[in-house]
């Protein structure tokens, strides 16, 4: 029992951490992803002129199904981006976008 309630002291504090962030993020990405970005780029763009700004020619982009499930995958050198973020002109897929982009620079 007493290791029980240890567990608990340790790992509610982190978990419920974690929900706030997490909750935090999607309200944030919902709000930005009504505002537009001047340039009216989506966030495939985005992401493909970064790339080729910083010389990553070889990183492909991939669309995929779901809600922010944007990732990089540094074995096959793709970025993928979510419904949410590669055909939206939007804010937040830019910010998305970049901060994914910002995975496969570190990997260069």
């Amino acid at each position: 029992m007493g290791n029980f309630v240890l567990y608990f002291v340790f790992a509610l504090p982190g978990m419920l951490l974690a929900m706030w962030a997490q909750n935090r993020l999607k309200s944030n990405f919902n709000k930005y992803s009504r505002v537009r970005t001047e340039r009216n780029m989506t966030g495939r763009e985005v992401a493909r002129a970064l790339l080729d700004y910083y010389g990553l020619h070889e990183v492909a982009i991939e669309h995929i199904p779901g809600h922010l499930t944007d990732h990089y995958d540094p074995r096959a050198k793709v970025l993928r981006l979510s419904d949410a973020t590669y055909d939206s002109p939007s804010v937040a897929a830019a910010g998305v976008a970049a901060h994914e982009m910002g995975h496969a620079l570190q990997d260069a």
